[in-house]
């Protein structure tokens, strides 16, 4: 090949992976939608009324834990679709409730963020790995920050309520709520709860803090971490719809 020629088929090269890098969070996102998750085992979340308790399936921390202020109400400032969140923490083998343990739960807002975590990596797969340094990460928060993050001790009927919204989603996961439980100080559980995909759909396509979002490219079908985790006992919530607002009730089953 002459000089020309073989400056010519460089420069393409080049501005092929140009191109390719400029739009990598696209290119990421197709490839991670098309996916399907093989042999999840998702099943629905007990309610603290059923007469079922189950050991809640275990899954991934994530890289946005920070311990949460103690409160019910964890909302601060963030608008979106009101959501309750009633939990029972129960000995999986006896439905005995739990007293006095520490629940915490934490999620993203409307728009996909963290708090105390920088928002504008949401929608980007590739930045978003490349800064957090893996999936298995934890990432110290960059500012202060404490929406959609809160604790509560369980009752004497092992129960907690979160005044909270519906999450929003962020690549390349689905709409989730990350909860974490402590007895006596010890980590007994870490986990997270999903939503029936119709469900995310619906939120993300007609409420108005959602729709300028766009509704998820990503279904349980193809979540990234019940692919990597595909056990998911109890995971699975359904809220009830009540006035303007949604309940999701459910029992988390410790060893």
């Amino acid at each position: 090949m002459d000089r020309p020629g073989f400056l010519w088929v460089g420069g393409g090269v080049l501005g092929a992976g140009a191109l390719a890098w400029w739009q990598r969070n696209a290119i990421a996102r197709a490839a991670l939608s098309r996916r399907v998750n093989a042999d999840v085992r998702l099943s629905a979340a007990p309610s603290p009324e059923d007469d079922m308790c189950v050991l809640t399936a275990a899954q991934d921390e994530g890289p946005f834990f920070v311990r949460a202020p103690v409160r019910r109400d964890i909302r601060e400032d963030r608008a979106g679709l009101p959501l309750t969140l009633r939990m029972q923490l129960v000995k999986a083998d006896s439905c005995r409730p739990v007293q006095g343990a520490m629940v915490e739960v934490w999620h993203c807002d409307a728009a996909g963020g963290y708090s105390g975590y920088r928002a504008d990596l949401a929608r980007k797969p590739v930045d978003t790995m490349l800064y957090l340094g893996g999936l298995d990460a934890h990432l110290e928060p960059t500012h202060p920050g404490t929406f959609l993050r809160g604790a509560q001790a369980t009752a004497p009927d092992g129960t907690v309520e979160f005044h909270t919204i519906f999450p929003g989603w962020y690549e390349p996961r689905v709409p989730h709520v990350h909860a974490k439980v402590f007895v006596e100080g010890a980590s007994h559980l870490t986990t997270q709860l999903y939503f029936p995909d119709d469900l995310a759909r619906e939120v993300h396509a007609t409420h108005r803090e959602y729709v300028p979002h766009g509704t998820p490219p990503y279904t349980l079908r193809n979540d990234l971490i019940l692919g990597r985790q595909p056990g998911a006992d109890g995971l699975l919530l359904h809220p009830a719809r009540v006035g303007e607002q949604m309940v999701a009730s459910c029992r988390l089953g410790i060893a």
